[in-house]
């Protein structure tokens, strides 16, 4: 059970109360990291703070431990590195995860990314369905193919309502994402006509701010539902599963792959590098270009033919992008 935001009780119990405060006055829920703050807390009582927040402090508690996941170191030095700058700014010393804990985190992501072959076998896959009273053979045609057309997060995807759906000018839009930083987005012809056919199938009448996506009882589809089936689909395809510590692929698989395969079409029409990392990161929503970087090398290791063209006419454009601790992401559901 998740305690008060009121019952921090070490050294930095103030700081902490007035941080999260801070971050929801700012919009953030910051629900997850409150929890994180405690953990914090608990740990900050056994060591010495009387001079800030030592180096020490900072590497043990984002350090990975055998038992987590990535996505718990990943969130862990995102707290540490926005609250130690919290508490920098605020006159308190605070040290910062060091480099050595930040590469064994971020290093680490390697996506996987589906072949165009694999995306087009996931959609037939889905085209399938039998028909049933849970409109299963109507609602994953079209989520997957949202999913890998727009490379939008799920959440994302679960959340729209009616009046984000645009089809006379061609466009979704996308509200309080994770980000806090809404987009319209442009859809293809080919996507207009799975929504529109979704649309005459579930919504043959609707309020605006119906959800897009809804069951026949009028709710929200579950996430965590979604890529359970998603993972039945990729088993049928005879693709390796080996959960998530092992970076299986997921649904949220269907947002790199979309990155990877925009990222190589934008470099395949001579579009410079930097100004196809600017303009993919704006789209996706991320918060820094570290972010939508990571892609660049993903897409030189799933096209190496692109690679060795561009590279003989302009040199080496893709860097091994490295994370150096000058902006924190979050992690990679994240905010890839």
């Amino acid at each position: 059970m998740c305690r008060s935001d009121k019952d921090y009780l070490g050294p930095f119990s103030l700081q902490l109360r007035e941080y999260i405060d801070e971050k929801r006055r700012l919009g953030c829920k910051y629900t997850a990291e409150e929890e994180i703050a405690h953990k914090f807390d608990e740990l900050s009582m056994i060591y010495d703070c009387t001079n800030g927040v030592s180096q020490q402090l900072a590497n043990d508690f984002t350090k990975l431990q055998p038992n987590w996941k990535l996505t718990t170191q990943k969130r862990r030095i995102s707290f540490m590195m926005n609250f130690g700058r919290y508490l920098i700014n605020h006159d308190i010393e605070a040290a910062l995860p060091e480099k050595a804990c930040l590469r064994s985190a971020y290093e680490s992501f390697k996506p996987y990314i589906f072949t165009h072959e694999q995306v087009q076998r996931i959609f037939e896959l889905a085209d399938e369905i039998h028909p049933n009273y849970r409109n299963s053979h109507i609602f994953y045609p079209v989520l997957f193919r949202v999913l890998y057309c727009t490379g939008i997060r799920l959440g994302e995807a679960l959340s729209m309502t009616m009046a984000d759906i645009d089809l006379d000018h061609l466009t979704i839009t996308i509200r309080n994402p994770k980000n806090h930083r809404d987009r319209r987005l442009p859809i293809g012809e080919s996507l207009r006509l799975y929504l529109e056919w979704y649309i005459k199938a579930v919504h043959p009448v609707y309020h605006e701010d119906d959800l897009f996506f809804m069951t026949r009882g009028n709710k929200a589809y579950h996430g965590g539902n979604c890529n359970v089936f998603f993972v039945s689909l990729i088993k049928k395809m005879g693709i390796p599963y080996g959960g998530y510590k092992n970076r299986g692929p997921s649904i949220h698989s269907l947002r790199h792959t979309f990155c990877v395969h925009s990222l190589n079409k934008m470099l395949s029409e001579g579009i410079p590098n930097g100004v196809a990392l600017k303009l993919l990161s704006n789209y996706m929503g991320h918060q820094s270009l570290s972010a939508t970087g990571q892609y660049l090398q993903l897409t030189a290791e799933a096209f190496p033919a692109l690679t060795e063209r561009i590279e003989s006419m302009y040199g080496d454009v893709f860097p091994k992008v490295e994370f150096l601790g000058k902006e924190v992401l979050t992690d990679h559901e994240d905010d890839n």
